[in-house]
């Protein structure tokens, strides 16, 4: 029941990502219709960096999008301040919290991890000279466990922040962890951001190992954070 009620919370926003991702798939086509084309002697490399860079963005605001508000009901579509109606019902049923929050985050995560598949591939069919079955699946793989890393963060910025605060906020951590990577070679070294995208390890590069481990490491210490959070929380 847990699953099902979290999927009903969840599904208008995975289906609002899954249209901006298929959005993105027909831009090529329906886009030269409208007059947008490129100029003339600007190499399909050049498109093929402007998709690989808009499915990053994608990962991100998707993982931010649907890390869920905690234990607290999500709402359908925009952010909402306070606590939704349905809170008390939820927290009065006889389950943990920290099981609530394991069932809402497994889903979400699951959410993510599509999506991320699905413009990973994408990303992957424009890639000029193609990718081996092997470099592709190593590419997905990491997108998907580096994109999980922002999207603990997020789940753990749900339980202690307002839901209007929770996106913003975890757009703001990213954006200074990007700038702090461009500064310190450690942190560019281990970062998921890095991990995630092909410019900085392209498909024919080895695993990069140390933002796929610091991904999970990171992902495990913000979800055990959130569940501390969550049991020591008072509604």
């Amino acid at each position: 029941m847990l699953w099902y009620k979290a999927w009903l919370e969840t599904r208008w926003r995975f289906v609002f990502m899954l249209g901006s991702v298929l959005l993105v798939w027909l831009a090529p086509q329906w886009l030269p219709s409208l007059g947008f084309r490129l100029p003339p002697g600007v190499p399909a490399s050049r498109l093929w960096m402007a998709i690989h860079l808009g499915s990053v963005l994608l990962y991100i605001v998707a993982a931010n999008f649907l890390a869920g508000s905690g234990v607290n009901s999500q709402t359908t579509y925009a952010a909402t301040s306070g606590f939704h109606g349905s809170m008390l019902f939820t927290l009065s049923l006889p389950v943990s919290r920290r099981r609530l929050l394991l069932v809402r985050a497994g889903l979400g995560a699951l959410q993510t991890g599509v999506l991320v598949a699905i413009m990973a591939v994408y990303t992957l069919f424009h890639l000029p000279g193609g990718a081996s079955t092997f470099q592709a699946l190593e590419y997905i793989a990491r997108a998907i466990i580096c994109t999980i890393a922002v999207y603990a963060l997020s789940v753990l910025l749900a339980c202690v922040l307002d839901e209007m605060w929770q996106f913003y906020a975890a757009c703001s951590c990213w954006i200074a962890f990007y700038l702090l990577q461009s500064r310190f070679a450690f942190v560019s070294w281990i970062s998921p951001l890095r991990g995630m995208s092909l410019f900085s390890y392209p498909v024919t590069a080895p695993m990069p190992w140390a933002p796929v481990a610091a991904s999970l490491a990171l992902a495990g210490v913000f979800l055990c954070a959130s569940v501390l959070v969550l049991q020591r929380k008072e509604y």
